[in-house]
């Protein structure tokens, strides 16, 4: 049986009970590893059962990062890490992580509902939701929290609007420091490369890119900005794995340029860790699309490789955004480093897709 650590008299939330307001403000920082408290999603939580929760959580109506084109839906990417902040929310609130301790996300995945984008429409006040959180696979090692599975139905205003699960373990400060290495927190990033094109990936900010260009056709360089203020909230000493899911989504938007698409679904795992002082490639593989929709739902693969050794997949279902005429039949254009021209048929593939 996990440990239910209930809140005291100055825990986030002293009392739960009829008319507890799952919305009234955001849960404490450090419960979701964030440092600004505009970053935190997780508004109210509680205890349904030994392994099951309810969760508030809201949304701004336009978020200075995560959104899209246009402004008239909420970006799906935010599942992901409000999952990712439930699942945080819960090791620590739910099963008496102490604080310090560290969780390694091995897979976050999300996938929207059947009413889709229009599920997450863009109104006149904040996306107020619920999620209904089932743990599963929980592993207890000497009374303590070591592993769990998170699965959470998401609604909005009473109906589903998509679920999303992910899977963390916890870490110890003294298993991290053996782990990581004392030395890895005084690492320097590598300098950020010059950001492709915003345009060609679905941003209109250069700060906001991710990738830079790379020798192999249908690569990039995974450009990491340690001073981004949503990306890197808090210092890190590797690369965090909401910086790997976009650029996974910017990486399949520059597959399917120039129409600008959704990731409706997004499949994550984690293997490593991803170093901030070494380069690491992103190779992205646009799949044959199997949906029946005329080949307008596109998978896309995602493979970010570091030192030789695939460190993360990522596999996106993309469809196009709102609004977005319609492409031409099947194209499957790969671009060389310059983003200038399609690679030829004859040219190198890039990377295997190994993993």
């Amino acid at each position: 049986m996990p440990l239910i650590e209930e809140p005291g008299a100055h825990g986030p939330y002293p009392h739960f009970g009829p008319g507890y307001d799952f919305h009234e403000r955001t849960v404490s920082r450090h419960l979701v590893h964030r440092s600004s408290v505009s970053e935190v999603f997780i508004t109210g939580w509680q205890a349904t059962g030994p392994y099951d929760f309810l969760l508030g959580a809201q949304w701004p109506r336009l978020h200075g990062f995560y959104r899209l084109p246009g402004d008239r839906h909420h970006d799906p990417v935010l599942m992901a890490e409000t999952v990712r902040q439930a699942g945080l929310l819960i090791g620590h609130a739910g099963f008496g992580v102490p604080r310090g301790h560290h969780f390694a996300m091995d897979e976050l995945c999300y996938a929207l509902g059947p009413a889709g984008l229009d599920g997450l429409a863009v109104t006149a006040g904040p996306a107020s939701l619920m999620l209904r959180v089932a743990c599963q696979d929980v592993r207890m090692r000497h009374g303590r929290l070591a592993s769990l599975r998170v699965h959470a139905e998401i609604e909005r205003d009473g109906r589903p609007v998509g679920h999303g699960s992910g899977q963390l373990r916890v870490i110890s400060p003294a298993s991290y420091t053996r782990l990581r290495g004392s030395g890895r927190r005084t690492a320097t990033p590598v300098r950020p490369g010059t950001p492709t094109a915003p345009g060609l990936v679905g941003r209109e900010q250069a700060a906001d890119v991710v990738l830079s260009p790379s020798p192999l056709p249908g690569s990039w360089l995974l450009r990491t900005d340690a001073g981004h203020p949503v990306l890197f909230d808090h210092t890190l000493d590797h690369v965090p794995g909401m910086l790997v899911l976009e650029a996974a989504r910017q990486a399949a938007q520059r597959l399917r340029h120039p129409e600008p698409v959704v990731p409706v679904e997004l499949v994550s795992s984690f293997s490593r860790f991803i170093e901030l002082d070494r380069p690491c490639l992103v190779r992205a593989v646009r799949e044959r699309g199997q949906d029946g929709q005329g080949g307008r739902r596109v998978p896309v693969q995602v493979l970010l490789v570091q030192d030789g050794r695939t460190a993360a997949e990522c596999r996106l279902l993309t469809e196009p955004a709102p609004g977005a005429p319609a492409s031409g039949p099947d194209r499957r254009d790969a671009f060389d480093a310059f983003e200038d021209a399609p690679a030829g048929p004859g040219r190198d593939p890039g990377l295997p897709l190994a993993g």
